[in-house]
């Protein structure tokens, strides 16, 4: 598990796929995520309004999804994790005052959300 969702505005453009993966990377490291169990995705939004309706504005927000157990350390650490990549990622929007990036852990309560995993 964690299930990653990138929620963006439709003008963000950045290569998911490398993000993704140092994303990934970066939390299996911690050894509090397993990486046989990690899904990332992008949701873009065309239609979004930010601040005065500025269309050069942008946002991201990285939502992560997690089953419930780990302490509030682990989870600060997953969002700091987040929260830097972003900023690498975007530090060009940061410079130009053109972005607004946030983070977000949400814990899954065991038997309540289910999983089936095939893959493995």
């Amino acid at each position: 598990m964690p299930h990653i969702t990138l929620e963006c505005t439709a003008n963000v453009k950045i290569d998911f796929q490398n993000f993704f993966g140092e994303l990934t990377d970066q939390l299996v490291a911690t050894g509090h995520a397993p990486k046989l169990g990690i899904k990332c995705r992008v949701v873009a939004s065309d239609d979004y309004y930010i601040i005065d309706g500025n269309p050069s504005y942008k946002m991201v927000n990285l939502f992560i999804r997690l089953r419930e157990g780990r302490n509030e350390e682990v989870l600060k650490h997953f969002s700091k994790i987040g929260m830097d990549l972003l900023t690498e990622y975007f530090a060009t929007d940061i410079k130009a005052k053109q972005i607004i990036l946030s983070t977000e852990i949400k814990e899954l309560i065991k038997g309540l959300d289910l999983t089936k995993n095939s893959v493995r």
